[in-house]
């Protein structure tokens, strides 16, 4: 394997060493978001967490709630926008839908940040692997022009294969690309929808809780 690559960066042209770059650069970014959006931003815990908090909205215990909410990592989305909706579980439904909405939109930008520079590196490498390839070429055509015959065809031959060696690492640096941006992508979308769902749900419950309080403040009114 070290010999096939030596031999490609060898024959491959100086766009090689460029390829080389942006593949280091894709994997690197590829691993950083993979540990972002799997190790901080999604919280794994999800709806247990959530069976808690809303136990404790349903007694009334909006400031234990907020604690727990506190106690979670601090890069995880979901508790952080749960935090904002409860400090405000007290004020308007509006108020509260305010918060939760300016929460989401301070923090769910975050799990695509940098996710468009997959597609940029896809398409980059692929023209990179061309023009490699292409700028082989012109030499090969040029390195034959002297020879005649056998000579001139087996140095063609060789020419041409060598110089589609920047087109296969630019089409395989592409090809990782892609599929890492799909990956992170999913994960991404899967935080963004679970955020959204739990949102909405503790909207609901404190919606409840306003029309329960609103319930027995009218009866010990009118007692």
């Amino acid at each position: 394997m070290f010999e096939f690559l030596k031999l490609a960066f060898s024959f491959g042209g100086p766009v090689m060493y460029i390829i080389l770059l942006f593949f280091i650069s894709v994997i690197a970014l590829g691993a950083w978001r993979i540990v972002l959006l799997h190790g901080a931003f999604d919280t794994p815990n999800a709806r247990g967490l959530w069976a808690e908090i809303a136990k404790l909205v349903t007694n009334n215990q909006i400031e234990k709630a907020i604690r727990i909410c506190e106690n979670a990592p601090r890069k995880q989305i979901i508790p952080r926008i749960w935090k904002k909706g409860l400090q405000c579980a007290s004020r308007s439904a509006e108020e509260t839908q305010n918060a939760i909405d300016s929460a989401s939109l301070e923090r769910l930008p975050l799990c695509n940040r940098y996710l468009n520079w997959f597609g940029v590196i896809a398409n980059v490498t692929t023209l990179l692997g061309l023009l490699g390839t292409i700028y082989g070429l012109i030499n090969s055509f040029a390195a034959v022009g002297t020879l005649s015959g056998a000579a001139k065809q087996t140095k063609l031959a060789e020419g041409i294969s060598h110089a589609l060696y920047a087109t296969g690492f630019g089409l395989g640096t592409a090809l990782i690309a892609m599929v890492l941006h799909g990956f992170v992508t999913t994960q991404a979308s899967k935080i963004s929808e679970q955020t959204d769902e739990f949102a909405a749900k503790l909207i609901e419950l404190l919606q409840m809780r306003r029309a329960n309080l609103e319930v027995k403040n009218s009866g010990d009114a009118s007692e």
